[in-house]
């Protein structure tokens, strides 16, 4: 095997740092040696300097492809570290699946993933595997799994999904195996309802990221660590870029960003660590309000019903009888005591609990409401005469009056760090005082 001398590195590093962006100190020596000999053997070179000048005249660029291949680390392994896939399984797929199913409806839910450095594919079939495992039937979901990787040779064998022996027994649970991969000659090839999961490219980190489009989750793992500090800035800078606003990045086990990447936030879980960007728990908290917004009101709606149908109670031998119901008020709001409003709504006060829908002491659903003119007009005649709004409270609220149960409303539990102030409060202040009231939240 030949030596290569001190210039011989500064040569080749500086060549290959030209090609591919991986930078090689003077310390990275053997790992030329090793890496590069089998060129120097079929190109007939002398020297690590013969291949250097030859790989400089070759105008098809063939030859920088095969020194890219042969220095790009393939070392790689299903479900490597494991961690990172544990947090996909038990934390960001769920939260985001929750979030993406809540801003999309009934349309299948979209989730984009890249394997920034992907390697000869086992990146990308864990994750795969991943989304199967957790999600069960993708029928419901729109998938969209990338692959990049530098060199063309690994690429080809990811799209291939073709693993030898030694590949499959480093990482692989033979339940998997048996699951996922089928016998070949020579190894096991992935199935083809993982294979179509993934699609697979050449992609240099550090070209243009124009027309990759947004991903939801970023996996670049052991790959920055062969880059300078500029480039590394610049590389998290890109990631930022086409990661969703509450997406989520993942990097290899020894590498941070502190330093390197202040607009990303590390979180910890299940004793591993993602990022995400600056801010992005705002956006996922937007997102939960709106997802508990929705469900609120169509259970409130499909409640309505039921309650207008309500026959009444049936007595027992020896029940009391039942109270009875106080005639419909035919003033509005006005002729309601403000002190008695006031106690009535101090008795609606109730503790609020986590969730889509916030239960209060009588069953009904709390939830945000517009206190215009006409709904404060529902609320406070509803106050009054003790009825309660049969029909959604965002929509016909004057049919309180068609009732005969007790109003009770609780608070908006949409955020929970805010004041926890009565919601009918508000609007009888308003009433009163018009649109001079303080906002209380």
């Amino acid at each position: 095997m030949a030596k290569i001398t001190a210039e011989e590195i500064k040569l080749l590093a500086k060549y290959i740092y030209n090609i591919s962006g991986i930078y090689l100190d003077q310390d990275k020596g053997y790992l030329l040696e090793t890496r590069l000999n089998l060129l120097l053997s079929a190109y007939k070179c002398g020297s690590f300097a013969d291949l250097y000048h030859k790989a400089k005249a070759d105008t098809s660029r063939q030859l920088d492809k095969e020194v890219v291949n042969a220095i790009s680390t393939n070392e790689t392994l299903f479900f490597r570290d494991n961690k990172p896939f544990e947090l996909l399984k038990n934390k960001i797929l769920p939260d985001l699946v929750d979030r993406r199913s809540a801003a999309e409806g009934q349309k299948k839910t979209r989730l984009r993933i890249w394997s920034a450095a992907c390697s000869t594919g086992q990146e990308v079939y864990s994750i795969a595997i991943s989304l199967l495992e957790t999600l069960g039937d993708l029928h419901d979901y729109e998938i969209t799994l990338l692959g990049t990787d530098i060199s063309d040779e690994a690429v080809a064998k990811a799209s291939y999904g073709m693993y030898g022996k030694f590949e499959i027994e480093r990482g692989l649970p033979k339940k998997i195996l048996q699951r996922y991969f089928t016998p070949a000659a020579g190894g096991w090839r992935i199935k083809d309802e993982i294979r179509s999961l993934a699609a697979f490219r050449k992609f240099n980190l550090m070209d243009s990221y124009a027309g990759l489009g947004s991903f939801d989750i970023v996996f670049c793992r052991n790959v920055a660590i062969y880059f300078t500090d500029a480039d590394k800035r610049k590389l998290f800078q890109k990631l930022g870029q086409v990661l969703a606003r509450d997406g989520y990045l993942i990097i290899g086990g020894s590498e941070s960003l502190g330093g390197i990447a202040p607009q990303f936030q590390a979180r910890n879980y299940l004793q591993g660590v993602y990022y995400q960007l600056q801010g992005a728990e705002d956006v996922a908290k937007k997102a939960r309000q709106a997802a508990a917004a929705r469900p609120a009101v169509k259970k409130v709606a499909a409640k309505a019903p039921a309650r207008r149908k309500k026959s009444p109670p049936q007595l027992s031998a020896g029940a009391a009888e039942p109270r009875p119901q106080k005639p419909a008020a035919s003033a509005g709001p006005a002729s309601v005591p403000p002190a008695a409003r006031k106690e009535k709504l101090a008795a609606a006060e109730v503790s609020t609990v986590s969730g889509d829908i916030v239960e209060t002491a009588t069953g009904i659903p709390d939830i945000s409401l517009d206190d215009s003119t006409d709904a404060s007009a529902g609320f406070l005649d509803a106050a009054g005469s003790n009825r309660q709004p049969s029909e959604s409270l965002l929509g016909n609220l004057p049919a309180a009056r068609q009732a005969g149960e007790p109003l009770v409303i609780g608070h908006d539990a949409a955020d929970g760090e805010k004041e926890k102030t009565s919601l009918l409060q508000k609007i009888v202040d308003r009433h009163q005082f018009g649109d001079d009231v303080p906002d209380r939240e």
